[in-house]
Protein backbone atom coordinates (compact mmCIF):
# COMPACT_ATOMS: atom_id res chain seq x y z
CA UNK A 1 0.00 0.00 0.00
CA UNK A 2 1.60 3.08 -1.17
CA UNK A 3 2.66 6.13 1.75
CA UNK A 4 -0.02 8.64 2.00
CA UNK A 5 -2.58 7.95 0.11
CA UNK A 6 -5.95 9.60 1.16
CA UNK A 7 -9.17 7.99 1.39
CA UNK A 8 -12.70 8.99 1.61
CA UNK A 9 -16.07 8.92 3.38
CA UNK A 10 -18.63 10.37 2.23
CA UNK A 11 -21.86 11.37 4.79
CA UNK A 12 -24.53 13.63 5.38
CA UNK A 13 -23.76 16.71 6.73
CA UNK A 14 -25.18 15.54 10.17
CA UNK A 15 -23.16 11.96 10.20
CA UNK A 16 -19.74 14.14 8.98
CA UNK A 17 -20.37 16.56 12.32
CA UNK A 18 -20.68 13.71 14.42
CA UNK A 19 -17.52 12.07 13.27
CA UNK A 20 -15.45 15.15 13.26
CA UNK A 21 -16.86 16.43 17.24
CA UNK A 22 -16.84 13.58 18.77
CA UNK A 23 -14.02 11.60 16.59
CA UNK A 24 -15.66 8.88 16.57
CA UNK A 25 -16.61 6.40 13.37
CA UNK A 26 -19.75 3.76 12.87
CA UNK A 27 -18.06 0.31 11.37
CA UNK A 28 -21.96 -0.60 9.62
CA UNK A 29 -22.55 -4.17 9.09
CA UNK A 30 -21.77 -5.20 5.81
CA UNK A 31 -25.35 -7.54 5.75
CA UNK A 32 -27.26 -4.28 5.56
CA UNK A 33 -25.23 -2.45 2.61
CA UNK A 34 -26.80 -2.15 -0.74
CA UNK A 35 -25.26 -4.76 -2.37
CA UNK A 36 -27.47 -8.63 -1.76
CA UNK A 37 -24.49 -10.56 -2.76
CA UNK A 38 -22.01 -9.06 0.24
CA UNK A 39 -19.76 -11.88 1.09
CA UNK A 40 -21.29 -14.11 -1.13
CA UNK A 41 -19.01 -13.56 -4.33
CA UNK A 42 -16.22 -15.90 -2.86
CA UNK A 43 -18.41 -18.86 -2.11
CA UNK A 44 -20.10 -19.11 -5.84
CA UNK A 45 -16.66 -18.45 -7.20
CA UNK A 46 -14.54 -21.11 -5.09
CA UNK A 47 -17.58 -23.47 -5.99
CA UNK A 48 -17.37 -23.47 -9.69
CA UNK A 49 -13.89 -23.85 -9.43
CA UNK A 50 -13.78 -26.91 -6.75
CA UNK A 51 -16.07 -28.84 -10.07
CA UNK A 52 -13.69 -28.23 -11.93
CA UNK A 53 -11.30 -30.80 -9.88
CA UNK A 54 -11.18 -33.98 -9.14
CA UNK A 55 -13.04 -33.82 -6.25
CA UNK A 56 -16.51 -36.32 -5.60
CA UNK A 57 -19.46 -34.27 -5.96
CA UNK A 58 -20.69 -34.97 -2.62
CA UNK A 59 -17.24 -33.52 -0.92
CA UNK A 60 -17.54 -30.27 -2.94
CA UNK A 61 -21.22 -29.76 -2.00
CA UNK A 62 -19.44 -30.12 1.67
CA UNK A 63 -17.08 -28.27 1.09
CA UNK A 64 -19.42 -25.29 -0.63
CA UNK A 65 -21.82 -25.24 1.84
CA UNK A 66 -19.26 -24.70 4.31
CA UNK A 67 -17.11 -21.77 2.24
CA UNK A 68 -20.80 -20.23 1.55
CA UNK A 69 -21.78 -20.50 4.87
CA UNK A 70 -19.49 -17.77 6.25
CA UNK A 71 -21.51 -14.69 5.75
CA UNK A 72 -24.31 -16.26 7.59
CA UNK A 73 -22.02 -17.18 10.71
CA UNK A 74 -19.27 -13.87 10.38
CA UNK A 75 -20.44 -10.14 10.09
CA UNK A 76 -18.34 -7.70 8.38
CA UNK A 77 -18.32 -4.49 10.23
CA UNK A 78 -17.13 -1.73 7.81
CA UNK A 79 -16.26 2.24 7.83
CA UNK A 80 -16.46 2.03 4.47
CA UNK A 81 -14.16 4.55 1.53
CA UNK A 82 -13.40 5.56 -1.89
CA UNK A 83 -9.71 6.53 -3.17
CA UNK A 84 -12.04 9.45 -5.36
CA UNK A 85 -12.13 12.34 -3.52
CA UNK A 86 -14.86 14.44 -5.76
CA UNK A 87 -16.95 12.06 -7.59
CA UNK A 88 -20.79 12.95 -8.73
CA UNK A 89 -21.75 9.35 -8.16
CA UNK A 90 -20.61 8.52 -4.59
CA UNK A 91 -22.27 12.14 -3.17
CA UNK A 92 -25.57 11.35 -5.49
CA UNK A 93 -25.04 7.23 -3.04
CA UNK A 94 -23.66 8.26 0.15
CA UNK A 95 -23.71 12.11 0.47
CA UNK A 96 -27.06 13.56 1.08
CA UNK A 97 -27.67 13.78 -3.02
CA UNK A 98 -24.21 16.25 -2.75
CA UNK A 99 -25.58 18.17 0.51
CA UNK A 100 -23.09 16.38 2.47
CA UNK A 101 -19.19 16.01 3.02
CA UNK A 102 -16.40 13.96 1.99
CA UNK A 103 -13.81 13.52 5.05
CA UNK A 104 -10.55 12.51 4.26
CA UNK A 105 -8.21 9.80 6.11
CA UNK A 106 -4.45 9.47 5.73
CA UNK A 107 -4.60 5.39 4.31
CA UNK A 108 -0.65 5.32 6.22
CA UNK A 109 -2.27 6.14 9.38
CA UNK A 110 -5.49 3.99 9.14
CA UNK A 111 -3.16 1.19 9.19
CA UNK A 112 -0.65 2.10 12.29
CA UNK A 113 -1.43 0.63 15.54
CA UNK A 114 -2.24 2.94 18.10
CA UNK A 115 -2.05 0.21 21.13
CA UNK A 116 -5.12 0.70 23.81
CA UNK A 117 -6.67 2.73 21.74
CA UNK A 118 -9.99 1.59 19.84
CA UNK A 119 -8.67 1.98 16.71
CA UNK A 120 -5.98 1.09 14.06
CA UNK A 121 -4.29 -2.04 13.11
CA UNK A 122 -4.78 -3.86 16.15
CA UNK A 123 -8.76 -3.38 16.27
CA UNK A 124 -8.78 -3.11 12.33
CA UNK A 125 -7.66 -3.96 8.74
CA UNK A 126 -7.36 -1.98 5.84
CA UNK A 127 -8.70 -3.91 2.54
CA UNK A 128 -9.24 -2.49 -0.70
CA UNK A 129 -11.75 -4.06 -2.30
CA UNK A 130 -11.64 -5.95 -5.51
CA UNK A 131 -14.30 -6.07 -8.29
CA UNK A 132 -15.70 -8.95 -10.49
CA UNK A 133 -14.59 -12.32 -10.53
CA UNK A 134 -11.73 -13.06 -12.66
CA UNK A 135 -9.40 -12.24 -10.52
CA UNK A 136 -11.06 -13.66 -7.67
CA UNK A 137 -10.64 -16.67 -9.74
CA UNK A 138 -7.28 -16.60 -10.42
CA UNK A 139 -6.56 -15.69 -6.76
CA UNK A 140 -8.77 -19.02 -5.89
CA UNK A 141 -7.66 -21.45 -8.30
CA UNK A 142 -4.24 -22.91 -6.44
CA UNK A 143 -6.58 -22.94 -2.93
CA UNK A 144 -9.49 -25.72 -4.77
CA UNK A 145 -6.09 -27.05 -6.36
CA UNK A 146 -4.36 -28.00 -3.35
CA UNK A 147 -7.76 -28.84 -1.52
CA UNK A 148 -8.42 -31.47 -4.10
CA UNK A 149 -4.94 -32.42 -4.46
CA UNK A 150 -4.95 -32.89 -0.20
CA UNK A 151 -8.31 -34.61 0.04
CA UNK A 152 -9.27 -36.55 -3.38
CA UNK A 153 -7.34 -39.92 -1.81
CA UNK A 154 -10.03 -40.27 0.98
CA UNK A 155 -12.95 -40.43 -1.54
CA UNK A 156 -16.46 -39.82 -0.03
CA UNK A 157 -15.43 -39.52 3.83
CA UNK A 158 -18.49 -37.13 4.20
CA UNK A 159 -21.74 -35.71 2.29
CA UNK A 160 -24.91 -33.52 2.64
CA UNK A 161 -27.37 -35.82 4.99
CA UNK A 162 -29.37 -37.09 2.69
CA UNK A 163 -32.60 -35.46 1.35
CA UNK A 164 -30.71 -32.12 2.16
CA UNK A 165 -30.40 -29.55 -0.41
CA UNK A 166 -26.94 -27.03 -0.31
CA UNK A 167 -29.87 -24.02 -0.13
CA UNK A 168 -31.71 -26.33 2.75
CA UNK A 169 -27.99 -27.39 4.72
CA UNK A 170 -27.40 -23.18 4.40
CA UNK A 171 -30.06 -22.33 6.41
CA UNK A 172 -29.35 -24.90 9.15
CA UNK A 173 -25.88 -23.81 9.52
CA UNK A 174 -27.32 -20.34 9.81
CA UNK A 175 -29.54 -21.37 12.46
CA UNK A 176 -27.52 -21.62 16.01
CA UNK A 177 -30.37 -23.53 17.86
CA UNK A 178 -30.77 -26.04 14.95
CA UNK A 179 -30.34 -29.63 16.51
CA UNK A 180 -31.04 -31.10 12.62
CA UNK A 181 -27.26 -32.70 11.34
CA UNK A 182 -25.93 -31.11 8.19
CA UNK A 183 -22.91 -33.45 7.26
CA UNK A 184 -23.23 -37.30 7.34
CA UNK A 185 -20.00 -39.19 8.03
CA UNK A 186 -19.45 -42.29 5.41
CA UNK A 187 -16.05 -43.52 6.73
CA UNK A 188 -14.48 -44.15 10.56
CA UNK A 189 -12.03 -41.53 10.25
CA UNK A 190 -14.81 -38.67 8.82
CA UNK A 191 -14.59 -36.22 11.78
CA UNK A 192 -10.65 -36.13 11.60
CA UNK A 193 -10.93 -35.19 8.03
CA UNK A 194 -13.72 -32.92 8.30
CA UNK A 195 -11.79 -31.18 10.94
CA UNK A 196 -8.91 -30.86 8.52
CA UNK A 197 -11.03 -30.38 5.87
CA UNK A 198 -12.35 -27.23 7.84
CA UNK A 199 -8.77 -26.29 9.07
CA UNK A 200 -7.70 -26.37 5.48
CA UNK A 201 -11.12 -23.91 4.40
CA UNK A 202 -10.82 -21.53 7.45
CA UNK A 203 -8.44 -18.37 5.63
CA UNK A 204 -11.04 -18.09 3.34
CA UNK A 205 -13.47 -16.65 6.20
CA UNK A 206 -11.66 -13.51 6.44
CA UNK A 207 -11.86 -12.59 2.68
CA UNK A 208 -15.30 -12.74 1.94
CA UNK A 209 -15.69 -9.37 2.64
CA UNK A 210 -13.37 -7.94 -0.07
CA UNK A 211 -14.78 -8.45 -2.98
CA UNK A 212 -17.93 -7.12 -4.88
CA UNK A 213 -20.06 -7.71 -8.03
CA UNK A 214 -18.10 -5.79 -11.42
CA UNK A 215 -20.57 -3.34 -11.22
CA UNK A 216 -19.83 -1.60 -8.01
CA UNK A 217 -15.95 -0.67 -9.61
CA UNK A 218 -16.50 3.49 -9.81
CA UNK A 219 -16.63 3.45 -5.76
CA UNK A 220 -12.65 2.28 -5.80
CA UNK A 221 -13.76 1.36 -2.21
CA UNK A 222 -11.65 0.54 0.71
CA UNK A 223 -12.61 -0.80 3.81
CA UNK A 224 -11.46 -0.20 7.51
CA UNK A 225 -12.83 -4.15 8.53
CA UNK A 226 -13.55 -6.04 11.48
CA UNK A 227 -15.13 -9.81 11.19
CA UNK A 228 -17.35 -10.66 14.34
CA UNK A 229 -20.27 -13.52 14.97
CA UNK A 230 -23.20 -12.71 14.54
CA UNK A 231 -24.34 -13.31 18.45
CA UNK A 232 -24.46 -10.29 21.09
CA UNK A 233 -20.84 -8.98 21.88
CA UNK A 234 -20.02 -6.18 24.00
CA UNK A 235 -18.55 -4.05 21.36
CA UNK A 236 -21.71 -4.08 19.07
CA UNK A 237 -24.51 -1.86 19.49
CA UNK A 238 -27.32 -1.53 17.80
CA UNK A 239 -29.67 1.21 16.35
CA UNK A 240 -32.68 1.35 14.28
CA UNK A 241 -34.60 2.96 11.18
CA UNK A 242 -37.77 2.58 9.45
CA UNK A 243 -37.32 -0.83 8.12
CA UNK A 244 -35.14 -2.88 10.82
CA UNK A 245 -32.69 -3.47 13.65
CA UNK A 246 -28.88 -2.04 12.71
CA UNK A 247 -26.05 -3.23 14.68
CA UNK A 248 -22.97 -1.28 14.56
CA UNK A 249 -19.35 -1.07 16.07
CA UNK A 250 -18.13 2.65 17.21
CA UNK A 251 -14.31 3.08 16.86
CA UNK A 252 -12.84 5.80 18.80
CA UNK A 253 -10.22 8.52 16.82
CA UNK A 254 -8.36 9.35 19.99
CA UNK A 255 -5.83 11.87 20.30
CA UNK A 256 -3.43 9.93 18.94
CA UNK A 257 -4.80 9.09 16.28
CA UNK A 258 -6.41 12.35 15.13
CA UNK A 259 -3.70 13.04 12.39
CA UNK A 260 -5.75 10.04 10.15
CA UNK A 261 -8.63 12.78 9.55
CA UNK A 262 -6.50 15.14 7.17
CA UNK A 263 -9.41 16.63 4.48
CA UNK A 264 -12.74 17.88 4.41
CA UNK A 265 -14.79 18.64 1.45
CA UNK A 266 -17.96 20.46 1.08
CA UNK A 267 -20.37 18.98 -1.22
CA UNK A 268 -21.77 20.36 -4.27
CA UNK A 269 -25.26 21.37 -3.06
CA UNK A 270 -22.77 21.76 0.80
CA UNK A 271 -24.06 25.55 2.21
CA UNK A 272 -21.29 26.48 5.24
CA UNK A 273 -18.94 28.60 4.78
CA UNK A 274 -15.52 27.60 4.86
CA UNK A 275 -14.69 30.47 7.68
CA UNK A 276 -16.99 28.73 10.25
CA UNK A 277 -16.28 24.93 8.95
CA UNK A 278 -12.07 25.84 9.98
CA UNK A 279 -13.52 27.66 13.30
CA UNK A 280 -15.36 24.07 14.08
CA UNK A 281 -12.91 22.13 13.38
CA UNK A 282 -10.57 24.17 15.49
CA UNK A 283 -12.84 23.95 18.36
CA UNK A 284 -13.29 19.84 17.72
CA UNK A 285 -9.30 19.96 18.01
CA UNK A 286 -8.29 19.64 14.71
CA UNK A 287 -7.28 22.79 13.40
CA UNK A 288 -4.72 20.93 10.99
CA UNK A 289 -7.63 19.26 8.68
CA UNK A 290 -7.64 21.29 5.05
CA UNK A 291 -11.76 22.38 3.69
CA UNK A 292 -12.39 22.90 0.50
CA UNK A 293 -15.34 22.65 -1.61
CA UNK A 294 -16.15 19.87 -4.36
CA UNK A 295 -15.44 21.24 -8.11
CA UNK A 296 -18.65 19.97 -9.66
CA UNK A 297 -20.15 23.52 -9.86
CA UNK A 298 -22.29 22.96 -12.65
CA UNK A 299 -24.57 19.96 -10.24
CA UNK A 300 -27.36 21.69 -8.61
Amino acid sequence: MTGDRLLFHYCSTQAGFSILQKREIRLSALSSANDTLEGRVLGRVFDQLLRNTALPPELIDVASVIVEGYPDATEGFAFCLSEKSDLLSQWRAYGRDGSGIAIGFCSSVLSKDFGQVNFGAKFCELVKVEYGEEGLQKALKPIADALAEDFVEFGIFAKLKEGLTKERALQLLADRNRKEKVFASTTDSASKLLARLLKSLAPLHFQIYRTKPEHFHEEIEWRLLRHRHKVALPEIDFFADEHSVRPYIKSLIADPARAAIEEVILGPKHRTSIEWMRAFLTSVGLPHVRIRRSDIESYR
